[in-house]
């Protein structure tokens, strides 16, 4: 089957090699070179390495949506199916139309749940016990086209976004492997989604990250687990942003009262006064403009932590 492969991140990573090893990619688009690290230097993306490195035909265009010259490209590949997973970028209907067999998107959540573009941390900041991957058709609307297939996987209690991506990205691309062929041959009926079943997901920013003390340790616990590493959990501390790298549940048999008018304060042991009677347990942590350290050798320079209040 020749298919054009459209993706930029790392959970693209493994549906592209399977995919490579069973069938013709003829060509693979990606998001642009982007500035990226303290110094701001252009980087290709992860998908773009890979293809690189596989020797594929890459394609980087700045826009997709009435780009004339990257259609009529498409177009002359004269691919079966076009397959995205992560791209970054809408495509839009005269593209998503061009194959023989349309256009499948896999997305890493059981549409119609946690539509656009955070699944998986949509379902580690709610505490889901389980999300899942879907394989759809792509039509004009977000992650609404009919569905091809999907499995449900279970999100570990020490789960955090690398290592689910990781383990969808990996279960994700033998099932599309599996579909495809029995999409091809007419052996799968496309399901329409329930709408009204649809819950919707927003774009991650870096105040996603900041902590509201007020709420419980499993909330903030879950918060940590969604945006590691980006865009991290942070709060302030005597005017300096200090972002929380290692943290636990604090111990339930602590002693101390979580009165809320506390909430942030740092007690002792390094639990941190949260909401509903609970506590956080910080074990690492950076200092704006400092390196990331452990617990106690942060308290060796800072003895005033203990004590004092995060907001």
């Amino acid at each position: 089957m020749k298919i054009i492969f459209f993706g930029t991140s790392n959970v693209a990573l493994p549906v592209l090699e399977l995919l490579h090893q069973h069938h013709d990619i003829a060509a693979v688009v990606t998001m642009p070179d982007a500035k990226s690290g303290r110094k701001q230097e252009l980087a290709e993306s992860p998908v773009g390495v890979l293809a690189t490195e596989m020797e594929l035909k890459l394609l980087k265009p700045e826009s997709v949506k009435g780009n004339d010259l990257f259609r009529l490209e498409l177009q002359n590949m004269q691919a079966d199916i076009f397959v995205v997973v992560s791209y970054g970028k809408i495509l839009p209907m005269d593209i998503i139309s061009m194959p023989r067999y349309g256009t499948v998107n896999l997305h890493f959540s059981l549409l119609p749940k946690y539509r656009g573009s955070s699944p998986i941390q949509a379902a580690l900041l709610n505490g889901d016990a389980q999300t899942g991957i879907t394989i759809f058709l792509l039509d004009q609307q977000v992650d609404h086209g009919p569905i091809l297939a999907q499995e449900s996987v279970v999100i570990e209690p020490d789960d955090n976004f690398i290592t689910l991506g990781d383990r969808l990205a990996r279960i994700s691309a033998k099932l599309l492997l599996n579909t495809l062929p029995n999409f091809v041959e007419g052996k799968i009926p496309a399901t329409p989604q329930e709408d009204s079943e649809a819950s919707h997901t927003n774009i991650i920013t870096k105040q996603d990250g900041k902590i509201d003390w007020n709420k419980t340790s499993v909330e903030l616990s879950n918060q940590f687990r969604a945006f590691y590493p980006w865009p991290g959990m942070w709060t302030m501390w005597n005017g300096k942003m200090l972002k929380i790298t290692g943290c636990s549940l604090g111990d339930l048999s602590f002693s101390g009262q979580s009165d809320p008018s506390l909430s942030g304060t740092v007690m002792e042991g390094c639990l941190v006064v949260c909401g509903q009677n609970t506590f956080l347990q910080i074990n690492s942590l950076q200092l704006e403009g400092k390196t990331e350290t452990g617990i106690l050798d942060f308290l060796n320079g800072y003895k005033e932590f203990i004590g004092s209040r995060l907001e």
